[in-house]
């Protein structure tokens, strides 16, 4: 406004008032009102006189009036002139409370006591009312469209981005991302955007990584407000001023949550203030419900392939391991065999030891792939917790040295679990192990034990619902980045030096785990040191399953027993032949389930059925030993496998309890003392 024009008086400005059609109001600089027409008094519910002296901001929310007061001196210090009746809309608050929409128009007026300005004002209410049901329409489609793609898209990334996309879209908004925390929750991450430049990705994800509002996102419900309506010193006021340099006015946060779990934030900007009324609000948590569902939809997929992926290495190591086993089993008989031959020849000797060692190392390995593959024999019972932690302490805090600030912690009430005790305890020795090499330098390994209730079956470690005991393993070393954490529980996986590792250990832990009906979970982060937690099931009052009824058999003392050997692998066949023939049985042999039942249809002084369980195609081993003590009630039955009495159990139930395992690669001490006990029926 030009300082040439003459000054309006005050009398002047309250003629203008009196036959506007408008309310009217005129405030002065320090935002006091001066003046205010009839209509505004009845728009506002006031009496006479009550608003004059009052501050311009009591006609405003609460909410709003740290906003308001901004753009007020804002427009004070850099006047504008702006036709009447053309302005901003914003909500007003009636005298009573009541809150309605209006548009105004400002313009600043010269008078004898200095600038004011000019407020027309206009209750908007019945318009505002047709706009929100034509914006709740056009939303409502674009809700459905979200909807559809949550559900039907097959391609979870490309719905995500698309939903967003959609989102600003309905709300016309320039830009909107989600941010969530990754996988493994290293830290915050950009999942999708729209409209936003790298600057502002950048400095989006650093202002929520460091701020006090997202608190791990823990604490994203505070979120759930526009930044124009946060406190003046709020987190999302400080958050408004650091993306005001990017170019946006005004932010709004949603957090995104699976269960109580928070797993990111929806954030959508404007670059206008006060860009978000409660419709839009209410639509952006909507959104956000659909989001944190297909994002969810999304992680539980890719955990189910994760999985899948590791049944199938279960699998395929299994059948390796088998093999393994049978071809151990040759080598070893042999040289046993040869050990025999040339006990007199001790450089021979020291060469056979030699290579039967090897035989011994090649079959731990063998047994620590079929404990990956969750087919490794154990024998959970019920066992105390809080001792077998005391005992781990002090073993630890003499096996990793003083660099090393071991605490236990494992309170008397923590219940039995039901574990193989032995196993458990080389579990958690592999972690501590782990724990150590990632603390070169020393740090601090906290393992606790601790009682947990599993009631959704929508849980991190896909168990059913029932109590637990959970066994936490935390170190303060280096951590681990995501890509390493997806490999770590696959066999032979390593990032130790060449010699340093077998990569077998954390492998061997899942298995163990998974075979005894629990879940494992990893939490990492480079730098920050990494947490294992094992989840057991807690023992129920019998504090083990129950086992199979032992079957009488019929015992025979004759060192001269007649065997008969059933094994598809005819270098092992041989091989069991030799062992048992040279301590004086007499043996017939079979390469196959029926072959067996006609030499037992035929033999009937066959005393004992030594068989292997996989016999290649027709009836395995364990059908075989049923069908043959159903012919001959009484039978003496030893079987053996390269896998372990879990690995058939699903094919034949509790069926093979019945009988006695020995596992390959077995020594020859191994196999007779075996058929003498039973035989024996001891």
């Amino acid at each position: 406004m030009s300082p040439d024009l003459p000054a309006t008086s005050i009398a002047t400005l309250q003629h203008w008032f009196e036959i506007a059609p408008d309310a009217m109001i005129a405030v002065d600089q320090q935002g006091v009102i001066a003046l205010a027409n009839a209509r505004a008094l009845r728009i506002f519910g006031y009496a006479p006189d009550a608003l004059h002296g009052l501050a311009l901001e009591t006609l405003v929310p609460e909410s709003l009036r740290h906003a308001h007061r901004t753009h007020r001196q804002d427009y004070l210090e850099r006047p504008r002139v702006r036709p009447m009746g053309i302005g901003y809309e914003l909500m007003g608050v009636r005298c009573d409370g009541e809150h309605f929409p209006l548009e105004i128009g400002l313009s600043p007026v010269a008078t004898e006591s200095g600038v004011i300005t000019i407020a027309s004002v206009r209750d908007i209410s019945e318009t505002r009312r047709v706009r929100q049901a034509q914006e709740r329409s056009r939303r409502d489609e674009y809700a459905a469209s979200m909807s559809r793609l949550a559900l039907e898209s097959p391609d979870h990334e490309l719905a995500i981005r698309r939903m967003l996309e959609l989102l600003a879209n309905a709300l016309d908004l320039p830009a909107a991302a989600i941010v969530s925390t990754s996988r493994h929750r290293s830290g915050l991450r950009i999942r999708a955007s729209k409209g936003l430049s790298a600057e502002a990705s950048q400095v989006l994800v650093s202002i929520l990584d460091s701020a006090a509002i997202t608190g791990g996102l823990q604490d994203a419900g505070e979120c759930n407000v526009p930044a124009s309506a946060a406190p003046q010193d709020g987190p999302l006021a400080a958050i408004r001023a650091e993306l005001a340099r990017t170019g946006f006015e005004d932010v709004a946060m949603v957090p995104l949550a699976a269960g109580h779990e928070p797993i990111g934030m929806l954030v959508v900007l404007a670059n206008s203030p006060m860009a978000f009324d409660r419709d839009k609000l209410t639509f952006l948590r909507a959104s956000a419900n659909l989001l944190a569902s297909a994002i969810q939809r999304s992680r539980t997929e890719e955990r189910l392939a994760h999985a899948q992926r590791l049944d199938a290495v279960g699998q395929l190591t299994g059948g390796i391991a088998h093999d393994f086993n049978n071809l151990l089993t040759v080598i070893s008989g042999n040289l046993q065999l040869l050990e025999a031959e040339l006990s007199d020849r001790p450089p021979a000797q020291e060469i056979i030891e030699s290579a039967l060692r090897a035989v011994d190392r090649g079959s731990d390995l063998a047994r620590r792939l079929l404990t990956f593959a969750r087919r490794q024999p154990l024998q959970p019972r019920a066992v105390v917790p809080q001792p077998l932690m005391q005992e781990l302490a002090t073993m630890l805090r003499r096996t990793l040295g003083e660099t090393v600030l071991v605490e236990i912690e494992c309170a008397v009430d923590v219940p039995d679990v039901c574990v193989d005790p032995n196993e458990l305890d080389t579990a958690l020795v592999n972690l501590a192990l782990n724990a150590r090499d990632a603390m070169p330098n020393g740090g601090r390994l906290g393992i606790e034990a601790r009682a947990i209730d599993i009631e959704d079956a929508d849980n991190k470690w896909k168990l059913p619902p029932g109590r637990y005991v959970a066994f936490s393993v935390v170190d303060t070393g280096s951590g681990m980045p995501p890509e390493v954490q997806a490999h770590v529980f696959e066999p032979f996986y390593t990032t130790k030096e060449s010699g340093r590792g077998s990569g077998l250990g954390l492998s061997m832990v899942y298995g163990f785990v998974t075979q005894s009906g629990g879940g494992v979970a990893i939490d990492s982060r480079l730098g920050y040191g990494t947490c294992v937690e094992l989840v057991l099931p807690a023992a129920n009052a019998d504090g083990r399953a129950g086992t199979g009824a032992p079957v009488a058999v019929e015992t025979s003392a004759k060192r001269r027993a007649n065997i008969l050997v059933v094994e598809d692998e005819n270098d092992v066949r041989t091989i069991a032949a030799r062992f048992l023939s040279a301590v004086g049985y007499r043996v017939v042999t079979a390469a196959a389930a029926s072959e067996a039942l006609e030499l037992l249809a035929t033999h009937a002084d066959v005393d004992l059925l030594f068989s292997d369980v996989v016999l290649g195609s027709g009836m395995d081993g364990v059908q075989l030993a049923h069908e043959a003590r159903r012919i001959r009630p009484g039978l003496a039955v030893l079987l053996t496998s390269g896998y372990a009495r879990s690995a058939f159990a699903d094919q034949n139930g509790d069926a093979a309890a019945d009988f006695r395992m020995l596992r390959k690669p077995y020594r020859r001490e191994q196999l007779i003392d075996a058929v003498r006990s039973i035989l024996d029926g001891t």
